[in-house]
């Protein structure tokens, strides 16, 4: 037995370096794709901002047909603040509702249909719901708008943040709820000013998280917002343009121009979902109970 033992031994620990080994092997190949597309992109983008260079790609409208000097993407660029600032306060007024009512009133019919068809659109294809606001607002109105756009990307947004700020309530002690009710608080005043204070910042979190979504969305806008790339939105009921949505177009044309402003474009939509992603991350790391 005294013999058997270190052979034993040895070839578990023979097992566990090839398990880790396997392990580490398979995560690097499920990382490389995501690694190649970040550095295609930030090489290409990179290229592309520093020709025209940094301010100027930022703020000067697209001249993809000069390939000597295409511009930038400052109208577009603006466009995109503009519906995600529109989206963001339309999707967190009918989100933020609906996620307390899931979280808060879990045991009536209404919370847990809510919670279904929320769960349900986090997988919806969002080019159906860019269609149905084709049906019901743009088609009525005669005219693609930035409102439009809006209103699609609010409707991709909601089930990110009704999941999201379900989940941050019910990590809430329900010892709180208790110590609120003892004072006398009602239900609705425990949970506006007491539960939803304790839990902003992973409230915070699943609206950072919509926020990430919304902002690289192409297909909702490519039926309700027009694509206007030359000029910012003069209004909300007027077409705009949107930088996913330029570089979807771009790409698609011979021109160089157009590519160099679709890699820029592209550089510039990835910093900013992953500052956001980053902004998120560290919120997470702060939340405390």
């Amino acid at each position: 037995m005294s013999r058997e033992a270190p052979r034993i031994d040895a070839w578990r620990r023979a097992k566990n370096v090839l398990g880790l080994a396997l392990i580490a092997a398979l995560a690097a190949a499920a990382v490389a794709p995501l690694l190649h597309i970040v550095y295609t992109v930030a090489v290409n983008g990179y290229k592309a901002i520093a020709r025209s260079g940094l301010w100027e790609f930022l703020t000067a409208p697209p001249r993809p047909q000069n390939p000597e000097n295409p511009g930038g993407i400052g109208p577009v660029l603006l466009g995109s603040l503009v519906l995600v600032a529109l989206s963001s306060l339309m999707g967190v007024a009918m989100a933020l509702p609906a996620g307390v009512l899931v979280a808060e009133f879990r045991r009536a019919g209404i919370s847990r249909l809510v919670l279904v068809l929320g769960l349900l659109l986090v997988e919806f294809p969002t080019i159906l719901m860019g269609l149905y606001i084709y049906a019901t607002l743009v088609e009525p109105l005669g005219t693609y708008s930035v409102l439009a756009g809006a209103l699609a990307l609010a409707l991709v947004m909601m089930p990110y943040v009704i999941v999201h700020v379900s989940e941050a309530l019910r990590g809430v002690p329900h010892e709180l709820r208790e110590a609120a009710f003892s004072l006398g608080l009602p239900r609705l005043k425990t949970v506006y000013r007491v539960i939803l204070g304790i839990a902003r910042r992973g409230i915070l979190v699943g609206i950072l998280v919509g926020l990430a979504k919304v902002a690289g969305e192409t297909a909702p806008l490519l039926f309700t917002l027009g694509g206007t790339y030359g000029e910012p939105p003069s209004g909300l009921l007027k077409p705009g343009g949107a930088v996913p949505l330029l570089i979807y177009e771009f790409i698609q044309q011979p021109g160089d121009g157009y590519h160099e402003l679709a890699w820029g474009a592209s550089l510039v939509l990835l910093v900013i979902i992953f500052a956001i992603m980053i902004a998120a991350r560290m919120l997470v790391k702060e939340v405390e109970l």
